[in-house]
């Protein structure tokens, strides 16, 4: 029997966009076999400190490559023509931190040959690697290349959901207008034996009248 995985939660948070995820996994389900990418990573930082606490890889890009069942190569003057796009676009290309590649139908692991891909991919610092397969399955790698070459090899990471402008005070307007929460209130009788009653706020009154209960004896008023 197959022991449960069991990733590392880092001290930072390790991130990729709903856009990038999305791509990564229907490259995955278009590809017969293996299809990898390269990734741009934010440094998100503290305001107060000004230390790491975000790794977020914001967007994911499809370079020439041949691919089979078992490995994906990459067209080193298409990873050039990569740098050059992004550098034009006024993108530093320092943020290219990221490797994406998919196992098809077979497990997520990184192999030998993943490990060789990983060291020509190393920028002197460090880098973010994510496999994954048709099945949904992922691992999550981490490898700092200074002051030595050290790894993770499956950390706990997350989908992150960019904030739409706008979008809270739209449904904090909504809610306002169209939800009515009611209360739990909390009678205490002489024999210090309490009852939780269910109350809404536009029949306060009238609920406490059909429980009988006086509004001097509730001991606590909170919401649900």
């Amino acid at each position: 029997m197959n022991k449960q995985r069991e990733p590392v939660q880092l001290d930072i948070k390790v991130q990729i966009s709903a856009e990038a995820i999305q791509k990564i996994r229907i490259w995955t389900d278009i590809a017969k076999g293996e299809v990898s990418a390269l990734g741009l990573v934010d440094e998100i930082r503290d305001e107060d400190s000004g230390a790491v606490e975000t790794l977020r890889v914001t967007d994911v890009f499809l370079v020439k490559q041949i691919c089979n069942d078992c490995e994906t190569e990459l067209d080193s003057e298409a990873v050039a023509q990569l740098m050059l796009e992004l550098e034009t676009a006024g993108i530093d290309t320092g943020k290219l931190k990221a490797w994406a590649h998919s196992h098809g139908t077979m497990q997520v692991f990184l192999s030998g040959q993943d490990d060789e891909t990983i060291e020509g991919l190393s920028n002197g610092e460090w880098l973010l690697s994510l496999v994954v397969n048709k099945f949904l399955q992922s691992l999550m790698r981490l490898d700092q290349f200074h002051p030595t070459h050290m790894y993770i090899g499956d950390v706990v990471w997350e989908v992150h959901y960019p904030a739409i402008e706008g979008l809270e005070e739209q449904c904090r307007k909504e809610f306002k207008e169209k939800v009515k929460e009611g209360y739990y209130v909390t009678k205490t009788y002489k024999s210090t034996r309490s009852q939780q009653l269910r109350i809404m706020p536009d029949t306060f009154d009238e609920d406490l009248y059909w429980e009988g209960v006086e509004e001097d004896d509730l001991e606590e008023i909170q919401s649900f």
